[in-house]
């Protein structure tokens, strides 16, 4: 409380450091749900969502309350902040289990769907997944047999719980809004993040850095989306292991794709989207939606360093779709999930 209070009082205190102690007090609920208010409305006030040390500080925080993943091995994740209000199909899930059958191993972080009709959690519960009994032993023991695991994080993160109040209460987006990529409790090497907006796009390659991410691509849909768009360009914001940060513009041409409008990959309810996904990994799926799946399975195989390039990615991802491994993936897992159910 004392760091709360001078921070009301002082602003200029406001450091990561200070940043992650409050969010800290908040995960073990020693704040009342007003003191959360007051701490998410002084973060964005004074512009701190965009910084990206205390977007990091934040992560880490409530990283120390997550339950912890032990892994021997480095993993991959692929996946979006939300938010964009496009609503397209569950491409990074896709994805995810397509990289696993191309021999990456992906623990994939997410949730169910908050500004969407599917989240990823919805539509693999639909696939058949028993999600809330993959426990922090479990993701270990499924990835050391196979390579795709899924993290719910509602399971993971249950001291999240403390801020749900004041978060819909306040009804803006707060700096929590930034955290789900950079929050997975396994701790990817590698990953491709997506943002809502190509203002955020080097601020959270920074944070991603920060945070131990070793490598990866933050990306931004110039239609509005976050994710690697089939229609028009798309932002990259690459950066390596020093931290260093290279922007590059790419489209569908690069992936050796065409192109396809946002409308003809828009998502339905789970139920569909499962239906769409199952089509797709039994290769009877043709059109917009598989080249939006391959571009994006195609990033995080070339981030991963299992393709030279990114048509090579897509050559892979392909073959891992027609050759059955990214359907047998899916299968393990939700087969493992329900081992696993209590």
């Amino acid at each position: 409380m004392s760091d709360l209070a001078s921070i009301l009082k002082n602003p200029l205190s406001l450091t990561p450091d200070v940043a992650g102690k409050i969010t800290a007090d908040i995960m073990a609920n020693q704040l009342t749900p007003s003191q959360i208010g007051g701490f998410l409305v002084a973060i964005k006030l004074l512009g701190k969502e965009t910084d990206p040390a205390t977007i990091a500080a934040v992560a880490k925080a409530m990283q120390s309350k997550a339950l912890p993943v032990e892994l021997p091995f480095d993993v991959a994740d692929i996946v979006g902040t939300g938010g964009d209000g496009q609503n397209t199909f569950n491409v990074s899930t896709a994805a995810s289990i397509i990289v696993a059958g191309a021999g990456v191993k992906v623990a994939k972080h997410g949730s169910r769907a908050s500004s969407s009709t599917s989240g990823s959690a919805d539509v693999l519960e639909a696939l058949g997944c028993h999600l809330e009994s993959v426990s922090p032993t479990a993701v270990g023991s499924i990835l050391d047999s196979s390579n795709f695991c899924f993290l719910f994080a509602q399971s993971f993160h249950p001291a999240m719980r403390h801020v749900a109040a004041s978060r819909k209460e306040l009804g803006v987006r707060t700096i929590f809004n930034m955290l789900g990529p950079l929050t997975n409790p396994a701790r990817p090497s590698k990953m491709v993040v997506g943002v809502f907006s190509k203002d955020i796009g080097r601020i959270m390659a920074e944070a991603l850095h920060l945070s131990g991410v070793r490598e990866g691509w933050v990306v931004h849909g110039l239609v509005g989306l976050d994710e690697i768009s089939p229609e028009g360009s798309t932002l990259v914001w690459a950066f390596d292991s020093m931290g260093t940060i290279t922007e590059r513009t790419i489209s569908p041409a690069d992936f050796g794709l065409a192109e396809h409008p946002l409308r003809d990959v828009v998502g339905g309810e789970a139920n569909e989207n499962a239906a769409t996904m199952s089509a797709l990994l039994d290769n009877a799926l043709t059109g917009p939606i598989v080249d939006f799946v391959l571009m994006n399975a195609a990033a995080l195989l070339y981030v991963a360093g299992a393709a030279s390039n990114l048509k090579e990615g897509v050559a892979l991802a392909r073959q891992s779709i027609s050759s059955g491994t990214a359907k047998q993936q899916l299968h393990q897992f939700a087969t493992k999930t329900h081992f696993y159910k209590k």
